[in-house]
């Protein structure tokens, strides 16, 4: 059987119906572009030197799983797009250019997937269970900000 790609193990893990089989999910199909892809987005200590949102590019047409290349190999290229010791010495265009080039060579399913995940807007799935299947992964976590309670006071007569 032919490995899996990203956005499927995702979806995967997305449509679970507990927490324990999500963790199973991504435990079972372990790769380090699929934990690079979930430190992107769960991590506050990976920052984005990417504008927000998709970048024009032109998709690719081959079918799922026959493109150019994949999240498995491009994965090794998100050190040019965050801030890091290689990250911040690449020029800004030069930047968004090699990010279009790995865009255009996959899958359209794996190019937004990855442009989601460096917005830090994947669905599905939370930094307790990325940590639960693989710790230590996630150092610092994106919180969601608490729901602010809503005090109602009485009217005085």
């Amino acid at each position: 059987m032919a490995k899996k790609l990203i956005p499927q193990v995702l979806k995967e893990v997305s449509e679970a119906k507990t927490n324990k089989d999500k963790v199973e999910i991504l435990r079972s199909n372990t790769h380090p572009a699929l934990k690079d892809v979930l430190r992107v987005n769960f991590d506050l200590d990976v920052v984005s030197l990417l504008p927000e949102g998709a970048p024009p590019y032109e998709k690719d047409d081959a079918p799922e799983g026959y493109s150019v290349s994949s999240l498995f190999r491009t994965h090794k290229q998100l050190k040019y797009f965050f801030k890091g010791p290689i990250g911040n010495q690449v020029q800004a265009v030069r930047r968004e250019k090699l990010f279009i080039d790995a865009l255009e060579s996959m899958h359209p399913s794996e190019s937004e997937l990855l442009i989601t995940a460096k917005d830090r807007k994947l669905k599905g799935l939370t930094a307790s269970i990325v940590n639960e299947a693989f710790p230590g992964l996630v150092v610092k976590a994106v919180k969601k900000p608490a729901a602010k309670k809503t005090t109602t006071k009485k009217k005085e007569k």
